[in-house]
C-alpha cells in the first residue's frame, strides 16, 4: 500500500479568522484525499486543538515572528517526515514556509489572503514587496483567492502570469448547513433580543477592514442592533467609537467564536465594509448560508 504523501502546510496564526479556518478546511480535504497534511504554526488560538481533533497532524511552531528558531524547526520537521510539498499562508508563514523549504529543495507553493502593505512606512512598503518579489523566484506556484488579487499582485511583479492559480475561497455548504444553529438558538447564544433588526459581521478587528463604518451605521439608523464576533487591535478604539457616540447597548462584542458561521442565523444582514480583501471567508459562508449580504464596492 503507497504511503500517503507529506505535506507541511504553515500558518502565521491559529486564532479564529479566514486563514486558520482556510488551512483547516484545506488539511481536511486533503486527508479525506489521502495526503497526510502536517500543519505547523502557533499554538496561539482554539484551531490548533481544532486540527488536532480533526486528525491532522500539528506543530507549534513560532512562524508569527522573525526567528531563526523557527526557521530550523520546519527544516527538521520538513527531514523527519520526508515532506515533498511546503504550503505557506500568510507574510510570516510565507518567509519561515519557503526559505525552509529553498534550504531543503523542496517545492514552495504559497497562497496570498489579500495583499496589505499600504499603511506600512515608505520603507518598510518597499522592503515588504521587495521581500515578497525574492520569494516568489523559491515559489513553484503562488495561489491567489479572487483574480482583483492576481491583477493587483501582478502588477506590483509579486509573481508572474505563470506561477500564478487563481482558487477563489470555497466553504463545505453541507458541514455549515449541519452545524448552524436556528435563529433563536443563535441570538440567545451571542445575547440579543429576539424581536432587534441585527446587523451582523465575524472578522478580525482590524482597520482594513473598517468595522468603525457598521457603529456609525447604528448609529445613524436606532433600529438597528449590531453584532460584531471576533477580536483584534481595533476593538478598544471601536467600543470608544460606540460609546462616543451613544450606542454601546446596541452594539455587542461576542469575542472570537470557532465556527462562527453557525452563529449567523441571529442576523438579519452581513455586514462586510472592508476597504481591501481578498476573498474573505466569512461573507463568503454567510452567503452560502443564504444571508444577505451589504458590502463596499472595491475591486
Amino acid at each position: 500500500m503507497t504511503e500517503p504523501i507529506p505535506i507541511l502546510q504553515v500558518l502565521v496564526s491559529t486564532r479564529v479568522g479566514g486563514g486558520p479556518q482556510h488551512v483547516l478546511t484545506v488539511a481536511r480535504g486533503l486527508r479525506a484525499r489521502g495526503w497526510r497534511s502536517i500543519v505547523a504554526g502557533p499554538a496561539d488560538g482554539p484551531l490548533f486543538a481544532r486540527l488536532g481533533e480533526a486528525g491532522v497532524e500539528t506543530a507549534a511552531v513560532r512562524t508569527d515572528r522573525l526567528a531563526p528558531g523557527a526557521l530550523l524547526r520546519l527544516v527538521r520537521l520538513i527531514h523527519r517526515h520526508r515532506v515533498r510539498l511546503v504550503h505557506s499562508h500568510g507574510k510570516g508563514a510565507g518567509l519561515h514556509g519557503r526559505l525552509a523549504a529553498r534550504l531543503t529543495g523542496v517545492p514552495a507553493v504559497h497562497t496570498l489572503h489579500g495583499i496589505h502593505y499600504e499603511r506600512y512606512p515608505a520603507p518598510a512598503r518597499a522592503a515588504y514587496l521587495a521581500l515578497e518579489r525574492r520569494l516568489a523566484a523559491w515559489t513553484r506556484v503562488v495561489v491567489n483567492v479572487s483574480r482583483a488579487q492576481e491583477r493587483e499582485g501582478l502588477a506590483l511583479r509579486l509573481f508572474t502570469a505563470g506561477q500564478s492559480r487563481v482558487i477563489l475561497n470555497g466553504v463545505d455548504v453541507a458541514r455549515l448547513t449541519a452545524a448552524a444553529l436556528d435563529r433563536t438558538e443563535a441570538r440567545a447564544a451571542l445575547g440579543l433580543d429576539p424581536a432587534s433588526t441585527v446587523v451582523g459581521c465575524a472578522a478580525r478587528f482590524d482597520e482594513v477592514k473598517r468595522l468603525n463604518l457598521l457603529v456609525e451605521a447604528v448609529a445613524a439608523v436606532p433600529a438597528l442592533t449590531l453584532a460584531l464576533i471576533g477580536s483584534g487591535a481595533e476593538e478598544s478604539r471601536l467600543r470608544q467609537l460606540a460609546a462616543a457616540r451613544g450606542v454601546a447597548g446596541r452594539v455587542r462584542f461576542a469575542g472570537e467564536r470557532p465556527e462562527a458561521a453557525r452563529l449567523f442565523a441571529a442576523f438579519d444582514v452581513f455586514g462586510a465594509p472592508s476597504r481591501k480583501e481578498g476573498l474573505p471567508l466569512g461573507m463568503v459562508e454567510a452567503m452560502a448560508l443564504g444571508l444577505p449580504v451589504v458590502a463596499s464596492d472595491i475591486p
